[in-house]
């Protein structure tokens, strides 16, 4: 007769959560659970990727550089924007849109930011 082999029950479901890594090791047998499984894998991490205090203050922005090729051919490029519009050129009013918000003068003082006066 077959014997009942399920080792995680209700009971230890949180026992074993934490001792894989999906909740935190919350004693040292669960530490020592999780270092079995894990302890062989080598991040590469240095400590210095992550700064706690910045995500405290809020200030933390991650960095994302987009380099673009210096030889785009424009003739290459048509067809993905084309795509974008799904085959369709730019209707007249959205047109005549953008060329009245590009000749428009830059002001700074636009009134998005409020003031106190």
């Amino acid at each position: 007769m077959a014997q009942n082999k399920k080792h995680i029950t209700p009971e230890n479901i949180t026992e074993w959560l934490s001792s894989t890594g999906f909740l935190f090791p919350r004693n040292e047998v669960e530490l020592e659970r999780f270092e079995k499984l894990n302890g062989d894998v080598d991040f590469g991490l240095t400590g210095i990727e992550i700064d706690p205090d910045k995500i405290i203050n809020g200030t933390f922005r991650e960095k994302k550089i987009v380099k673009m090729p210096s030889d785009i051919n424009q003739e290459e490029i048509n067809p993905y924007r084309m795509a974008a519009r799904n085959g369709n050129n730019l209707p007249k009013h959205i047109m005549d849109k953008i060329k009245k918000n590009q000749s428009k003068p830059k002001d700074d003082s636009d009134g998005s930011e409020n003031t106190n006066m």
